[in-house]
């Protein structure tokens, strides 16, 4: 038996710096270094003081101790390179901060820092403490920081959750040509998340112009890298996507500098990812001033071992030893950074020691909790809203559901550049697997984006591309799936402009599939309403026939928030009258009347509303049936729902999913609230049952909704309330 080598190419190698490298660090770039290096040192000093005070709600994740790896990281990059970082990440956004106002010229030595720098430092403080004029208005705290025009696109709680989100930004850059990086930080624990994976796989995958800098810091929380993984070699996990790596010493700030260069020139020369890992040691424990030895995962002779090689001695040492700067002048970049802390601190505390407390003044009013979930919708301004009868006949045409869904998409990518296909097989096949990019595949090759099976890393790469200023589109071949990308699309796209307070939205579209009764069984069959309806930062619209399609997914187009669009396969072929310009729109938050009537309201959603106006018409029931069409809780039409409930008295809603996944319930509830003295009888509800459908057709039939339980359902309002039906005297406003 015999075996031979794979011919693995991606470099894995650890830098080594030789004396001859200094030579590269100039007294400017030592400066900017130190003056970086320092901002985040004295910053995490500050902060810790004040969480010993009792003055920082929530977790303060210091990272003194691994400083180095961030300013040297940074003071090395271009001022406009954007990042982004997880849940400890005071230093990298202290070290951004002050490097993007970081002016050609500029000396600390004789001038300290800026008043611009100042007053971002500032931000950043009353930020973390939750005060109304931090970055985002204190929504964000310690871990979820954003500024935008600096750089800062929004650090993260969850463990490697920004990652794929910094591979939207990067894709973004890349397709505006703008020359700028994307460098997202993460420690060892992100390593074995599988979000990492996935956005490495599509950074090496698309070329994307960004640095993976793992700050290795030895723990996640108190776990060891050796505890969490067979194989410690980090290394081997770029390696094994076909992105270069280099490791190198983060107690050594010039060492990461001088990594991050060649990183930067590597993007630059082979348009293609790096990753560099920076070797540090958090001095503390996971968010406190305890050390780690304290909890017993570490020893005190570790730590000391780790702190007598702390990067502010090193640079102390290595800077005044070979003439770069002396001490004097380090110890004025020092001054004019601990000044600035001083001077952050002050702005928001009053009181010293035990007595200390946030300024009163500062806190945010309690009545803006609610403020930015959503866009105003000004974005709406001047658009053309109609419904079918707006249209003479001769400017209508007939056309299929999936035909709308692929002529719609096609007349705004023409005039919108910033749209973008991402899906499994969207460009291929001459139109996705169901046909929804048909026509596109050759005149928009370059913006429909095939992507490999990993939801959960390009539903985060689309909401990258969206808080990078384009408009994704994502095709997730099943509803299902979206489960696989819950933290991208529920944790994050659908609370990012609330969390932010407002300072990013994220125009994202994801088009999902539900195949009705097809025999895709329980996991490829979810209505996902009911679930997205929980998250308000999501709109969802939920399309019945073609023209509504083409209305509702112009909005979903034009709107600054995530939306969620149904499309049920059962009415892909079927056919409705669509104007020939498909230039008009249908405002979110806006039912339809299909059929008028006076005996009982019938509010229901996609394939569902034709079957009503079917058994109505059959049974004779003066139905008041309603397309919800808009299904966010925010969003529901309840001014059309009320008006036909004070005139009929009695309400079914009308879902074909199953009985746990319904969104009938909140409806329900809001209906009795807001109508309770109109009612004749409780709000009934029509869905399949509670057992998702299975792949057998007989149980499939019985777990989804069908014409007999609307009849069944009818039949006892009917009876319930001493009403008559009069087979064949009903007609439906719409066919």
């Amino acid at each position: 038996m015999q075996f031979e080598d794979i011919g693995q190419t991606t470099p894995a190698r650890t830098l080594v710096v030789e004396d001859s490298d200094w030579e590269q660090l100039s007294r400017t770039d030592a400066m900017r270094l130190t003056t970086l290096f320092l901002a985040a040192r004295r910053f995490e000093e500050k902060i810790l003081m004040l969480d010993k005070l009792n003055l920082v709600h929530g977790p303060a994740h210091s990272s003194i101790g691994q400083e180095g790896g961030a300013a040297g990281c940074i003071a090395a990059l271009p001022i406009d390179t954007l990042m982004n970082g997880t849940h400890r990440a005071h230093h990298q956004c202290v070290a951004k901060a002050v490097n993007a106002l970081y002016e050609d010229g500029m000396d600390p030595v004789a001038s300290g820092l800026s008043l611009r720098m100042r007053q971002e430092i500032q931000g950043l403080m009353h930020e973390i403490l939750g005060l109304k004029d931090g970055w985002t208005g204190g929504r964000g705290g310690s871990m979820h920081l954003r500024r935008a025009d600096l750089g800062i696109m929004g650090t993260n709680a969850i463990v490697a959750g920004g990652i794929p989100i910094a591979c939207g930004h990067a894709f973004a850059e890349k397709q505006r040509q703008s020359g700028k990086l994307m460098v997202t930080f993460f420690g060892d624990g992100a390593v074995h998340q599988g979000a990492t994976h996935e956005a490495m796989n599509l950074a090496a995958l698309y070329g994307l112009p960004m640095i993976f800098f793992l700050e290795n810091n030895k723990y996640a929380v108190s776990m060891s890298v050796e505890q969490s993984t067979f194989q410690t070699e980090l290394l081997t996990r770029p390696q094994g996507h076909g992105i270069a790596a280099v490791k190198v010493d983060g107690m050594n700030p010039f060492a990461v500098w001088l990594a991050t260069r060649w990183a930067q020139e590597y993007i630059e020369r082979e348009g293609r990812p790096a990753f560099i890992l920076a070797e540090v040691y958090r001095y503390y424990h996971q968010s406190s001033s305890i050390p780690g030895s304290a909890f017993g995962y570490r020893t005190r002779d570790e730590e000391n071992a780790w702190k007598a090689r702390d990067p502010w001695l090193f640079l102390q040492r290595e800077l005044t030893g070979r003439g770069i700067l002396n001490a004097d002048e380090l110890a004025a970049i020092d001054a004019a950074v601990t000044d600035a802390m001083d001077a952050a601190a002050a702005s928001c505390v009053e009181g010293a020691g035990s007595s200390a407390r946030i300024r009163p003044e500062l806190w945010p009013e309690a009545s803006s909790v609610d403020a930015n979930l959503n866009s105003d919708m000004r974005e709406f301004d001047g658009v053309q809203f109609a419904e079918a009868e707006d249209y003479a006949a001769e400017d209508m045409e007939t056309l299929s559901y999936i035909e709308a869904m692929a002529r719609t998409m096609g007349a705004r990518m023409a005039e919108d550049e910033r749209i973008y296909v991402f899906g499994e097989d969207v460009a291929n096949m001459g139109g996705g697997t169901v046909g929804a990019t048909r026509g596109l595949t050759e005149t928009y090759a370059g913006r429909l984006i095939n992507t490999p099976i990993t939801e959960n890393g390009f539903c985060g790469l689309a909401t990258g591309a969206a808080l990078s200023g384009l408009k994704p589109v994502v095709e997730l071949m099943y509803s299902d799936f979206f489960l696989v990308a819950g933290d991208q699309l529920l944790n994050q796209a659908g609370k990012i402009r609330h969390l932010f307070n407002g300072s990013a939205s994220v125009p994202l579209v994801l088009r999902t599939r539900i195949p009705g009764a097809e025999g895709y069984g329980s996991q490829h069959s979810m209505d996902p309403a009911g679930v997205f309806a929980l998250f308000p930062g999501w709109r969802i619209v939920a399309p019945s026939n073609a023209f509504d399609y083409v209305g509702l997914m112009n909005s979903a187009l034009r709107c600054e928030d995530p939306v969620l669009v149904i499309e049920p396969q059962e009415l892909h072929k079927r056919k409705t009258l669509v104007p020939k310009k498909l230039d008009y729109y249908i405002p979110i938050g806006r039912a339809k009347r299909v059929q008028e009537g006076d005996q009982i309201t019938l509010l229901a959603t996609l394939s569902m509303v034709e079957r009503c106006v079917q058994v109505a018409a059959e049974m004779g029931v003066r139905a008041d049936i309603i397309d919800l069409r808009t299904l966010s809780q925010r969003d529901i039409d309840y001014d059309t729902i009320g008006a036909s409930v004070m005139k009929t008295g009695r309400v079914a809603i009308v879902e074909q999913t199953t009985r746990g996944a319904s969104l009938g319930a909140l409806i329900a509830d809001e209906i009795q609230r807001r109508y309770f003295d109109y009612l004749d009888q409780p709000v009934q509800r029509v869905t399949g049952r509670w057992a998702p459908p299975t792949v057998s057709q007989a149980l499939e039939r019985a777990a989804l909704a069908s014409e007999d339980d609307i009849r069944t359902r009818l039949a006892a309002m009917l009876q319930e309330s001493g009403l008559t039906a009069q087979p064949g005297n009903v007609h439906a406003l719409r066919a």
